[in-house]
């Protein structure tokens, strides 16, 4: 064979493979993609972990609470500073989020965004209460849904 034919081949041999590795790439992300029943049952059980985060933070239940952190933010406060500086918020979230009012947003099968209508109410002037929408990132770490404490600490005056 005359090497242009041989280089033609080798030309041919090499964009196949490039092409059959591309389709198999494609068909192995696509097939890593959660059908829909799976990203449903993702976003309740983030729901869940996001109603048992609320629960925890309108109890004052500060040490449970900060378990309940991304391993980022615990690495940012400890338990005793984050605890402290709870209990110097002015306000509580206050009753349940009604459902109406709670989206989870899936990106990633580690990741959602909860969006919600969290209510609240004054520790010391109970007859002011409100409610303001915001969005929450919930990371699946060791398999539990954490959150970040920093923005905790920050709500409900963060945007």
């Amino acid at each position: 064979m005359s090497r242009s034919i041989l280089r033609e081949l080798g030309r041919f041999a090499a964009m196949w493979i490039v092409t059959t590795a591309m389709t198999a790439g494609l068909a192995g992300a696509a097939a890593a993609d959660p059908g829909p029943q799976e990203q449903h049952k993702i976003e309740s059980q983030a729901v869940e972990a996001f109603r048992r985060i609320m629960t925890l933070w309108r109890e004052e239940v500060y040490f449970e609470l900060y378990d309940q952190g991304t391993a980022a933010s615990r690495a940012r406060i400890t338990r005793e500073d984050f605890a402290q500086r709870m209990v110097q918020l002015d306000w509580l979230p206050s009753g349940e989020i009604n459902p109406r009012f709670l989206k989870p947003e899936y990106r990633f099968r580690t990741m959602v965004y909860m969006q919600a209508r969290i209510p609240y109410k004054n520790k010391f002037n109970a007859g002011d209460p409100f409610a303001k929408d915001q969005t929450v990132q919930l990371l699946l770490e060791d398999g539990q849904w954490r959150i970040d404490l920093i923005q905790l600490i920050r709500s409900p005056y963060v945007d």
